[in-house]
């Protein structure tokens, strides 16, 4: 027997049906219903459901009302807690505070962007970036947004961020505990598309994904385009993981800004991680 606590009174409602919406208490929409979640994990069954997000009858008569049990829970938080990470840097991307105090600082020339010799940057992870300056560290302020229980997961994180010529990008490096037993790349980007839908202000996000190869290396690459206070963006998001470590890389720039687009570009030609060259073929 599995049951749904609402999160508006607190009744545990006994899961029976797929079409299980309302609490049958307070007749309020229940935030984890099936349908929802379906449409976020289509290849899933409700059995699934009720296994990873439904509390067990064992589970209601601990008074253990906190989570599901089992090894699938602990996925979900793993992927929710690079989903996080990721919004953070999203965050980080649109606050306009933080774009204009680094623009200052790092300044433009009047050479074309993509005439100058770019600075090469070597990074967390052993990433390797090429941006036309150096960029900032800002690890501190991400690690100060983290939930506690993201941080538990956390052997080392940092984060770098560069902006300019109308490009907006921010590479993240993350190496989780070894309980976790490894990073799920498509956990990740799931949980990374539900948290930028989530954000206050954007809206009309549409995307493509395909998974990419970096040397032995796999990874996945999402684009598309959002809107956010009238204005249309591009966005590109670049993950790979190994083992307990996890990249990223992720660049906004506004749609029909061609130098902005060379700038991003550009700069995700110039993705490396060593270790993980391209495998070269006879």
């Amino acid at each position: 027997m599995y049951y749904l606590k609402c999160k508006h009174c607190n009744h545990l409602n006994e899961v029976k049906s797929e079409y299980m919406m309302v609490c049958g208490l307070c007749n309020r929409k229940l935030e984890d219903n099936f349908k929802d979640w379906k449409t976020r994990h289509p290849e899933k069954t409700f059995e699934d459901f009720q296994k990873e997000v439904c509390l067990t009858e064992e589970q209601v008569k601990k008074g253990d009302l906190s989570k599901p049990e089992g090894k699938k829970n602990k996925k979900g938080v793993i992927a929710a807690g690079i989903g996080a990470l990721l919004m953070v840097l999203f965050i980080v991307l649109l606050i306009s505070e933080f774009s204009k105090a680094y623009k200052a600082q790092v300044g433009d020339t009047d050479m074309p962007v993509l005439e100058q010799q770019w600075y090469m940057g070597t990074y967390a992870g052993g990433v390797s970036l090429a941006t036309p300056k150096a960029m900032k560290s800002v690890g501190n302020a991400i690690r100060g947004r983290l939930p506690e229980e993201v941080k538990a997961l956390m052997k080392e994180m940092d984060g770098f961020a560069y902006n300019g010529y109308g490009a907006e990008i921010m590479l993240m490096f993350a190496e989780y505990v070894p309980e976790v037993g490894q990073a799920d790349l498509d956990g990740a980007a799931e949980g990374v598309l539900n948290n930028v839908k989530g954000q206050r202000g954007v809206f009309d996000l549409k995307n493509d994904k395909a998974y990419v190869q970096m040397g032995d290396m796999t990874g996945i690459v999402m684009q598309g385009t959002y809107v956010k206070g009238g204005t249309e963006y591009e966005f590109r998001i670049t993950m790979y993981v190994d083992g307990l470590k996890l990249y990223q890389l992720v660049s906004s720039n506004k749609k029909g800004d061609d130098i902005a687009r060379g700038v991003v570009r550009r700069i995700n030609d110039s993705f490396k991680v060593a270790g993980h060259e391209e495998l070269k073929t006879e």
